[in-house]
């Protein structure tokens, strides 16, 4: 009797065992088949052209066939990007990133760098005011003013007769976005027949400058009357812009180039604006 229970223990445990290893494998290969992966999802609804934050997502395991091939898989590939103009994002839906770009990817990503006070002004370019191709943005350039006329003031043709008035306009100015001939940003990255990421570099054709309102009537004008040169120039910590606004008007005859600029203009820019800029003393010392 004894070996008869002993017999019915071991087949019993050895059913369980079976039992359990199918058991067991059913279940590793029912999730290696449906592959649970952590993907981030939408957690409100969020209206077109938004920046994306944090808050506004959260992430869930799901099967790895019912994510679209074109989701962004983490968090850390949305925050800080925008949804497409014209398309906003359900609830409980996936971030595609045909309806979330970077900034530098939006049309008017050049207006969405702008900072409180600042307008934008375009400025043409050609491979040699744009240095070669090598101002990218988020740099900074000074602005110069060149104009070549005669005696009189009028537009001349013939160099013999011909004077060359230049100096500077505005130091330390924000490039924010640069584009080529075709409206694409001139430094960007493309996706291959592969799928790789790869940069691609265009000659650039138009920059747009970050620039206050008050700077604006006198660049507006400038275009007008002559040719203005962006110079690459490094950037200038905060609590030296005093300073170097000092020298750069002392070197490059800053306070000549605006008068000229205003004597030129047919509605005179107010005193207000010079204020502003902080040439009101300096323009009443200008000789007439």
């Amino acid at each position: 009797m004894k070996k008869q229970t002993k017999r019915k223990v071991i087949a019993a445990t050895l059913s369980l065992a079976v039992v359990g290893s199918m058991y067991a494998y059913n279940a590793y290969a029912v999730e290696t088949a449906v592959n649970p992966t952590k993907v981030a999802l939408v957690r409100m609804d969020i209206q077109p052209h938004t920046k994306i934050t944090e808050k506004m997502i959260f992430e869930r395991e799901v099967p790895a066939n019912a994510i679209p091939p074109n989701a962004f898989i983490t968090k850390e590939q949305i925050v800080g990007k925008y949804t497409t103009e014209g398309f906003g994002i359900s609830e409980n839906s996936f971030f595609l990133k045909n309806n979330v770009k970077s900034k530098n990817e939006l049309p008017d990503a050049a207006i969405l760098s702008l900072e409180k006070g600042e307008v934008a002004f375009p400025l043409l370019v050609d491979l040699e005011t744009s240095s070669g191709n090598s101002i990218v943005p988020g740099t900074f350039v000074d602005l110069y003013f060149l104009n070549m006329e005669g005696s009189q003031g009028e537009l001349m043709t013939d160099k013999n007769e011909q004077s060359v008035l230049f100096g500077g306009l505005f130091p330390q100015v924000r490039v924010t976005s640069v584009k080529d001939g075709e409206t694409n940003d001139a430094f960007r990255e493309e996706q291959d027949s592969n799928g790789e990421t790869k940069e691609v570099k265009s000659a650039a054709r138009l920059y747009t400058l970050a620039v206050t309102p008050a700077q604006l009537q006198y660049l507006n004008r400038a275009k007008k009357l002559g040719t203005i040169m962006p110079v690459a120039s490094q950037n200038i910590e905060e609590g030296d812009n005093k300073k170097l606004l000092s020298s750069f008007n002392q070197v490059s005859d800053q306070t000549v180039i605006l008068k000229y600029i205003e004597d030129k203009s047919k509605n005179k820019i107010s005193d207000h604006v010079k204020q502003q800029l902080n040439f009101g003393r300096e323009f009443s010392s200008v000789k007439q």
